[in-house]
């Protein structure tokens, strides 16, 4: 496992865990953030896959530019999905 990869699980299980240990709490509000942060993975995991593909491919000599342009597009997707997410979490916090 790289460590890439290792940081990325303990930041994720990391962020997961303090959520859940603070929904049983009582406090209604940290439920909402885990419901954030699994509607905002899903899509940049799937762009982690594509460049993790990708530089596969680059690594071995099998690179496609077909593969850069998606693992690009699905970057691109997975960033303005995160920031609508981030953006609906601030508009709940706000008040």
């Amino acid at each position: 496992m790289t460590l890439f990869r290792r940081a990325l699980l303990l930041m994720a299980s990391g962020t997961a865990s303090s959520a859940i240990s603070a929904a049983q709490t009582g406090k209604g509000t940290s439920d909402d953030l885990l419901w954030a942060f699994l509607l905002a993975a899903p899509p940049v995991a799937y762009a982690v896959n594509k460049w993790w593909r990708w530089g596969l491919g680059f690594k071995f000599g099998n690179a496609s530019g077909a593969g850069f342009l998606s693992a690009l597009k699905w970057s691109s997707i997975a960033a303005v999905w995160v920031a609508i997410v981030m953006g609906l979490v601030w508009l709940m916090y706000k008040n």
